[in-house]
This record gives C-alpha cells, sequence and structure tokens, in this order.
C-alpha cells in the first residue's frame, strides 16, 4: 500500500453523513492521515460538518449552485463535461422534471460548475458515495471521471449478502482482486444452498450478525425541529421548490397521508392480471418482471427504461414470434403505479400480466428466457442455469455477457436460448463477485422499513465498511499515529 496521504471526498446524499461520520470517527481512532471532504446535496449535515472538518472542506451545493444560474457562460462550458449531461438529468426521479427544458439544463450545468469548482480547489485522491440516487451522484462521477478522480460506489450483492465498492455508477467489479480456491469453494456452497433451501434477497452478513450489537450513536432532530430545518432549506435551496419535492416528503413525514393516496391505486391494480396461477402460464414465454420505479436501481444505470414501456417493446420485438411475454407488477409498486399503466400493458401484442404475487422464481424456472433491466431476476434465472439478459448495467452483467443493447437484443436472444451457463461457469463469476467484496451493508439509519437500519452504525459494520475503503483507496495502516 502507498502511504500517500489519501483525500477522501464524500457524497453527502440523504443521511449518509450520518454514516460517514461514524466513518471518521473510525479513521481517528486508528490515526489514519485522511483528509475529508463533502459535498452536502442539501443543508441537513451543513452545520456539524463545518464544525467537523472546516468551512472550506464543506460544499452546500443547492445553495452554492443557485449563484452559477445565471451567468452567461454556463452552458459554454460544458465543452468537457464527461458523459452526457441529459442522461444524467434524466436519471433524476423529482428534482427539475417540472421545469422547462432548458431551465432544467442550466440547473444541471449550475450543479456541474459548483461540484467541478469544489473539486478543482479541494484536490481530492478519491470520491466515495453513499448512494447515486439522481442528478448531484450521476454530476459528481462525471466530475470526476472528467478530473480522472477514482470513484468508490458501495455496491450490495443482493443474494450473497455482501458489498463492494464500484468504480463506476453500473455496479462495474473493481480490478485487481484476486480469486482463490477459497472463494470458489464458497461459491459452490452458495450455489448449492441457492438452488437446494433458497437464500434471502437481501441477508445481513453473517460478520455483523455473530458480533455484539454495539452501534455509533445516532439521534433524529425532534419533529418540530425537522419542520423548520425543512422552511429554511426552502429558502436557501430554491431550486428545490418544486410540487413532487414536496409531495415526497410529506409522504415522508405523514406516511398515513401517503397511503390514503396509494392503497385506492393499489387496490385497482391488484385486480388487474391474466394469469392467476402458475399453471396458467403459457407453454413458451419470455417473463419480465416489473421493476419499482423510480428508483436509483434503475434510474441510475439505465434512466432510457425507467419508462417500463420501452423495455417491455424491446423484448417484444426481440423474442421469437411464437413466444409471449409474461410481465409480473412488483407488489411493492401496486400502489404506486398509473391505474392505467396496466390496462395500457394489456394492450400490447402477445403480453399476458401474471398475478403480482405469484412466485417470480418459479416463474422464471419455467420462462425460456427472463429479462429485466437491472433487477434481480435475471441474477436468480442465471444462478439456477436459465437463459437471462440486462438491459442496463449490475454487478452481475459480466456473467450475462454484459449488457444487451436495443440495437443487438435479437442476436443476444438467440444466443441466450442456445447457450445456457454451466455450473462451473457460474461458479466462477460468483468467485470473481466473491472476491471484491466484503461483510458491510450501507443505508439510512432512520430508515425504518429497510433491513439495513439496524445495521448502518452498528460498529462492527462501519469497522468493515472503513477497512473496504482502506484497501481500495491504499490507505496504509502504517499512516497510524
Amino acid at each position: 500500500m502507498s502511504t500517500a496521504p489519501r483525500h477522501i471526498m464524500l457524497q453527502g446524499f440523504g443521511s449518509f453523513p450520518v454514516n460517514f461520520r461514524a466513518m471518521i470517527a473510525r479513521a481517528r481512532e486508528l490515526g489514519d492521515t485522511v483528509q475529508w471532504s463533502i459535498i452536502c446535496t442539501t443543508g441537513h449535515y451543513v452545520k456539524e460538518y463545518r464544525e467537523l472538518l472546516g468551512d472550506k472542506a464543506v460544499l452546500y451545493l443547492h445553495h452554492d449552485m443557485a449563484r452559477h444560474l445565471n451567468e452567461a457562460d454556463l452552458l459554454s462550458g460544458l465543452g468537457t463535461y464527461h458523459g452526457n449531461i441529459y442522461r444524467n438529468i434524466e436519471s433524476e426521479k423529482r428534482f427539475t422534471k417540472h421545469k422547462r427544458s432548458m431551465r432544467q439544463v442550466r440547473t444541471a450545468a449550475a450543479m456541474y460548475r459548483s461540484i467541478k469548482n469544489f473539486m478543482q480547489a479541494r484536490k481530492p485522491t478519491h470520491v466515495l458515495f453513499g448512494q447515486i440516487e439522481g442528478l448531484d451522484g450521476m454530476t459528481l462521477t462525471s466530475v470526476a471521471g472528467e478530473l480522472e478522480i477514482p470513484c468508490l460506489v458501495p455496491s450490495y450483492t443482493r443474494q450473497l449478502g455482501q458489498t463492494f465498492l464500484s468504480p463506476d455508477f453500473v455496479e462495474t467489479l473493481p480490478a485487481g482482486h484476486t480469486v482463490t480456491d477459497a472463494h470458489l469453494e464458497k461459491a459452490r456452497a452458495f450455489l448449492h444452498k441457492f438452488r437446494t433451501e433458497g437464500t434471502p434477497s437481501s441477508p445481513i452478513p453473517d460478520e455483523l450478525l455473530q458480533v455484539p450489537m454495539e452501534r455509533y450513536p445516532v439521534t433524529q432532530p425532534p419533529f418540530i425541529k425537522r419542520v423548520m430545518g425543512a422552511i429554511q432549506r426552502m429558502i436557501d435551496e430554491p431550486e428545490m421548490r418544486e410540487p413532487d419535492v414536496l409531495r415526497a416528503s410529506l409522504f415522508i413525514n405523514f406516511p398515513l397521508l401517503a397511503q390514503c393516496f396509494w392503497k385506492p391505486r393499489e387496490f385497482l391494480n391488484k385486480r388487474i392480471y391474466d394469469l392467476e396461477t402458475i399453471e396458467d402460464l403459457p407453454k413458451k414465454f419470455a417473463y419480465y418482471p416489473l421493476q419499482y420505479s423510480p428508483e436509483s436501481s434503475i434510474n441510475t444505470p439505465a434512466p432510457y427504461f425507467v419508462d417500463q414501456m420501452r423495455a417491455i417493446d424491446a423484448i417484444r420485438f426481440a423474442v421469437p414470434s411464437d413466444m409471449l411475454l409474461v410481465v409480473k407488477e412488483h407488489p411493492a409498486c401496486l400502489g404506486l403505479r398509473p391505474i392505467d399503466f396496466l390496462p395500457r400493458l394489456r394492450k400490447k401484442a402477445g403480453v399476458l400480466i401474471a398475478r403480482y404475487d405469484l412466485p417470480s422464481l418459479e416463474i422464471s424456472n419455467r420462462a425460456a428466457i427472463t429479462f429485466s433491466v437491472s433487477g434481480t431476476a435475471s441474477f436468480e434465472a442465471y444462478l439456477q442455469g436459465r437463459p437471462s439478459l440486462l438491459l442496463g448495467g449490475a454487478f452481475f452483467a459480466k456473467a450475462l455477457g454484459g449488457t444487451a443493447t436495443i440495437g443487438t437484443l435479437p442476436e443476444r436472444v438467440a444466443h441466450a436460448l442456445a447457450h445456457l451457463p454451466g455450473d462451473e461457469q457460474i461458479v466462477r463469476a460468483l468467485a470473481e463477485i466473491m472476491a471484491t467484496s466484503y461483510p458491510f451493508v450501507t443505508g439510512s439509519p432512520f430508515d425504518k422499513d429497510s433491513g439495513f437500519s439496524r445495521h448502518s452504525l452498528q460498529k462492527a459494520n462501519i469497522h468493515h465498511f472503513y477497512e473496504a475503503v482502506r484497501q481500495e483507496t491504499g490507505i496504509s495502516p502504517a499512516s497510524a499515529g
């Protein structure tokens, strides 16, 4: 490892600054000579981090970018933009989405300029993300790419139950990890268990379950203080005054209000299906389970397919003419999906809607081929040795032959149907994932609906998270004072 000091810039999205505060505490406990900076997307943790790191080490993004919005040369500065600004805009779920076309572009350009100025001033050696879930995270990846600063994006391996630090937003596995016999043996054991007993979809690493639940302290401000803070942020962040942003904030803070809005949709959408039982499935069909959207797992790697009608049409136009397409709604989306979506889907030639609560794994086992944008269904089909393809990015994309583009989809379908993955090929792919992964999880300590909430600030979890950062950035234990 290099003994040169590391300067890690943090992406302070959502409540991840709480997790990063614990990581900084862990680094200081060890005496590691790490310099820290943070980009706070909103103002929730700005004051705290200015006290922790100093004023110059903190960028209050939505406040700072406002001063760039009306600069005359704003758009002319996009000539060096790394990647595509329009793609990044479309990765956003709410922010800017109700604004006029050029206002969206100017907002994205102002964000780009604000982040770039800050990064050029701070000169980080690495950028550590919390979660890429919109324009702020995608803009940060673009600036990091332009300035050739390595990125570390926590990417959870789902059934495998661990996390790796990807160099990009499509969960590419990091380079430089050696697959050992131990990894191969572990992969064989996992595959056997998956096929014979089944595995949880989001397991907690054993390394966290087998140690005492000691946590870094965290407190959530009282409700009235959060309301006052929200009002102040609306004053400081004029670009965030959007109907859908306000609606989301209300639903988060008043879940009963959200249920009043979602429950009628859920009731209606539950009643729309063509296939009620597994026995109703056609003899020859492709399978596409709808993904939860809009959500970071699809907005980030494949914003083109946020409108999942596009994915369904691409699949229909690529499969053989004697193959039907079975689509199943995501149970968590029954109340979120517009009530006209499933009726419109029923009018697509060759499409059959399966009842929302039919077991997805059993459907994929009977399907000729399974598709997803970035969802777990394709991974599960692959683990069963069944044909499957991805339309977007995910950590298992390489195992499936890479992302299938629209232009190559018919050829990729034909190849997948003719070449089933062998067990040793699957074991090798799993071992490559395991070789890059660490026993930690990420998530908000305030998200009580998440299985990771309780463990996000567990001392053992922060220890393993920081050890992963140490390994991937080259922070040397010898740097401890």
